[in-house]
């Protein structure tokens, strides 16, 4: 990793893909501080409670590379810990249905 990303927080707005560890290898290899990581895009209510336990569990199982992000501070922290913050994210409402 180059040292702009070493001294850089980096955020990538959207990464939607089929999660599993070697997506969270490239992001670490990149130099990604934090991502904004697609769970749900056309799913309904259930499907995106699905995703959501289904990543929490990717990434528990990843925490030598992965942390979870539920508020700011946490990005910084993922930094300190030389790990990428997952930022669990929607393509649009359609979750919450009506």
């Amino acid at each position: 990793m180059s040292d702009l990303y070493r001294d850089m927080t980096a955020i990538d707005g959207l990464i939607i893909a089929n999660w599993d560890r070697s997506i969270f290898e490239d992001m670490r290899k990149g130099g990604i501080t934090a991502a904004n990581c697609t769970v749900a895009v056309w799913e309904d209510f259930k499907g995106a409670v699905n995703n959501i336990a289904a990543m929490k569990r990717l990434v528990h199982e990843n925490a030598d590379l992965v942390t979870l992000i539920r508020k700011t501070e946490h990005i910084a922290k993922a930094k300190q810990d030389g790990l990428t913050g997952i930022i669990l994210g929607f393509q649009n409402a359609y979750p919450f249905e009506d």
